[in-house]
């Protein structure tokens, strides 16, 4: 019984590894180390509408910063839009704490709701993370291919 206790309570953890995925993305400023999205189990990462997608970025800060700055932009039909209904302020209910100091390891995670009224598409979506202030340096940003189901 003690082996079947340890091996069920192993299930969710292994469910999770197949869910989330790194993904490979292009930078677009400071210094990503890695990218994963869940769910995902192929690239582009098919994210069904009326669902959830956790983007977790691994990324080094690049500056000091009192507050960070979140923006996701889609492009679609050669324009960059921006992603609706977005919560700005990286820092407030997130897992990093602000202030933010020069050159330390960030863990990024944001969740992102698919919305059923937006376009079967597949698309670039970029990703940038900036300090909130008169400076507005990017700590980080990637772009990576999405596609919404």
């Amino acid at each position: 019984m003690n082996r079947l206790s340890s091996f069920l309570f192993l299930i969710p953890a292994l469910v999770c590894l197949v869910c989330s995925k790194q993904i490979a993305f292009e930078p677009c400023g400071g210094v990503v180390k890695s990218v994963s999205v869940e769910p995902c189990n192929k690239e582009p990462c098919e994210i069904p509408k009326g669902q959830s997608a956790v983007i977790s970025v691994h990324c080094v800060s690049n500056a000091n910063a009192e507050k960070l700055r979140l923006s996701v932009w889609a492009e679609i039909a050669g324009m960059e839009l921006p992603y609706p209904g977005m919560k700005r302020d990286a820092c407030n209910g997130k897992n990093v704490t602000c202030p933010v100091k020069e050159n330390v390891d960030l863990h990024y995670t944001q969740t992102f709701q698919v919305k059923k009224f937006f376009p079967s598409v597949q698309t670039t979506a970029r990703f940038n993370l900036k300090t909130n202030d008169d400076q507005d340096k990017v700590i980080c940003c990637f772009k990576a291919p999405v596609k919404v189901v």
